[in-house]
């Protein structure tokens, strides 16, 4: 069954074909009925009003993974006064010694962590975490 869209005369808009069912009082038998209607109509939103809020999506996932970086990484025991005694950093710590024999390997990730914790994020690792928190705020976007 197919369907077909009549040419209509000083149409601006682009068309579509909406199927409406209807019930019939008197068989309790359901029957389409193909209405032409304006696409315009049925969408939700403009376009500008979606970019606006993408973009506001991604720069609050940027802005709000730099910022609160730093704030996750005192709260799991990586400070600036060193690992925290007890801390799930302690237990990283821990636990990357016992696979070291003895030490933390330099480069590791609780060197890295550490280092961060102690002296801050570098450029590099600001720009890396911006890009991801925005990565994440753009598919928050798309979902939403």
């Amino acid at each position: 069954m197919g369907l077909s869209v009549p040419a209509v005369e000083g149409a601006e808009e682009p068309l579509a074909i909406k199927k409406i069912e209807e019930e019939d009082d008197d068989d309790d038998v359901e029957e389409e009925d193909n209405t032409v209607v304006d696409v315009k109509e049925e969408k939700k939103g403009s376009s500008a009003a979606v970019v606006i809020g993408t973009t506001a999506s991604i720069a609050v996932g940027a802005v709000g993974a730099v910022a609160l970086a730093p704030v996750v990484l005192g709260a799991i025991g990586f400070t600036s006064a060193g690992i925290a005694a007890g801390s799930y950093a302690a237990s990283m710590m821990s636990a990357a010694a016992i696979a070291n024999g003895g030490g933390v390997a330099a480069g590791s990730l609780v060197a890295i962590l550490q280092s961060a914790g102690m002296a801050g994020l570098s450029t590099a690792t600001t720009a890396a975490l911006a890009s991801a928190g925005g990565t994440a705020g753009g598919l928050v976007a798309l979902l939403i």
